[in-house]
């Protein structure tokens, strides 16, 4: 397969990270943020009860 390079005027897209992490002591303290490279782009606005619950919801909502 055959690729051409990028015009330099083109810039490449820039990745994006999702990453679930926990905030706190206790319950609902497990909140997922969205990051490029080292700059944090959105957070979620609550808590969640465990990882798997802030995936779910991380996944109806930044998934559109």
């Amino acid at each position: 397969m055959l690729t051409r390079p990028l015009h330099p005027s083109h810039k490449a897209p820039e990745i994006r990270e999702i990453r679930i992490s926990r905030d706190g002591p206790g319950q609902n303290t497990w909140r997922w943020s969205v990051w490029q490279g080292s700059i944090l782009v959105t957070r979620s606005p609550a808590g969640f009860a465990g990882p798997k619950a802030a995936y779910e919801v991380d996944r109806r909502v930044l998934i559109r």
